[in-house]
């Protein structure tokens, strides 16, 4: 998480998406979390949350709460649908970026940090490079986790 917080700050800025930089550290969380369950994808947004705290100019904590409280209430809702590797990691990484976005811009203002709601602007445009960047994101998971826990075969 640290290489991703790493290079969410200090290299995709440089290349944008539309305007927006893809939260690579948070899809990797949920990611892990679809795959994992919640407790999995609770410790992982809290972890991603935290090294982005490091390198934000947010108050300490802020971000790994709000990953949290996203990550958290996306995999509740996912316990309520099948499982899918491709249409439910797609819906879901969509709503998990608009609640982690409005609720950082609620926090963000009710701490007084920002004065606007401008950035809430470019949330759609975060939302369609957040879901289109979940598919690779969550298949490297996938094949990762296959690799490090495989499925036992019982003959």
């Amino acid at each position: 998480m640290i290489l991703l917080a790493i290079g969410q700050t200090a290299v995709l800025p440089r290349f944008p998406l539309f305007g927006v930089v893809p939260q690579l550290s948070f899809l990797v969380a949920l990611a892990w979390g679809l795959l994992n369950g919640r407790k999995e994808g609770m410790i992982w947004a809290f972890t991603a949350g935290f090294f982005m705290d490091i390198f934000s100019i947010s108050p300490m904590g802020l971000t790994a709460l709000v990953y949290l409280v996203a990550v958290t209430a996306v995999l509740l809702v996912q316990e309520a649908f099948p499982t899918s590797r491709v249409i439910m990691p797609l819906l879901l990484t969509a709503l998990a970026t608009a609640i982690e976005m409005i609720l950082y811009l609620l926090a963000l203002r009710l701490l007084g940090v920002i004065t606007s709601f401008q950035t809430l602007t470019s949330l759609p445009t975060l939302i369609i490079v957040n879901t289109i960047a979940m598919l690779p994101v969550y298949w490297i998971m996938y094949s990762l986790q296959r690799t490090i826990r495989p499925r036992r075969i019982h003959l």
